[in-house]
This record gives structure tokens, sequence and C-alpha cells, in this order.
């Protein structure tokens, strides 16, 4: 019984020094981004305050994206989804969520270039409508995650159906 709880004892030990060594020496908390140093496997971040798309195997980062996410009326949904739909060439038109072609925020876009659903109708995609200076500094979208065409391509081919992605 003694050697149990001793057993015991030291697995909890182990565990909260691990813990602590997780935590970043300062702000108490550990981030996403760090702790998905890790995981194993493939998988794509979006860092939703900064505009920044990661695609992420084994816990380093093998590509960085500057990306537009969703505006003030169309935030970009935080959490942890995977991808269930890939469209190579994509119509997008607002009137599948509500609004109107013709209205103020309605599109009709034709072209839409590796487009990766993950998200109750928002995706990972190429945007081609916004300019260079948007990518990494703007917020717009209709939640989706907008990326230049050779970004769009790196992560069409870097993930599949069931691709998990992290948005915070």
């Amino acid at each position: 019984m003694k050697m149990r709880v001793r057993l015991q004892v030291a697995v909890l030990a182990s565990l909260a020094a691990f813990a602590v060594a997780l935590l970043p020496t300062m702000g108490g908390t550990a981030s996403a981004r760090e702790l998905s140093a890790y995981r194993t496997g493939r998988w794509i971040e979006v860092d939703t305050s900064t505009g920044t798309a990661y695609a992420i195997q084994n816990g380093r980062v093998v590509y960085t994206a500057r990306v537009t996410v969703g505006g003030r009326y169309f935030p970009t949904p935080k959490g942890t989804f995977t991808i269930n739909r890939r469209v190579a060439n994509e119509v997008m038109d607002s009137s599948t969520i509500g609004i109107p072609n013709n209205a103020p925020g309605g599109y009709y876009l034709t072209g839409v270039l590796y487009t990766q659903y993950f998200y109750d109708g928002v995706s990972l995609h190429y945007n081609y409508w916004s300019p260079p200076s948007a990518f990494g500094s703007a917020a717009g979208s209709h939640g989706c995650v907008g990326m230049m065409l050779k970004d769009a391509a790196f992560f069409w081919n870097f993930a599949s159906i069931g691709t998990p992605v992290i948005v915070y």
C-alpha cells in the first residue's frame, strides 16, 4: 500500500512539473501556440489577432502566411475544428448565408481556388479581391480566412479532410 501511494505521489509530482514547464515565465498561462509544440501530426492554426496562419507538423511551424479574417459583424469562429469539405474551384454566393448579392455586404465570386471548409460555411481559401496590403492587417471577411494564391495553394497541398484547424 505504501509503495502504491509513493508511486501515485511521484506520478502527480511529475505531471505538476511538466505542467509548470509549459507555462511561460510571464503571464501565468500557456497559449495555444506554446501548447501546440507538444502535439504530433499536421494541423493549421490561425491567429486572428495578428492575421497569421501557420501550417504545423509535429509541433514545428513549417509555413506561415498573412491572412484576412472575419470582421466585426462576421467574426471568424474561434475554437478547434477539422477540415470537412474541400472545393478546388468554388463559387461563393452571399445569398447562401442570407445576404442578397446586390445588398450591402453581398457578393457573388467565381474562381475562388483552394477552398477548405472547417466550420458552417467558413473556410480557408484564395482571396483575390483584397489588396496585398490587407493580408495580415485587415479584418473584413464574412468569417473566412482569406489567403494570397501561393499561400492558399500551400495550405491546400498541406491539408486534407480531417486536418485540425485551431483558431484563436
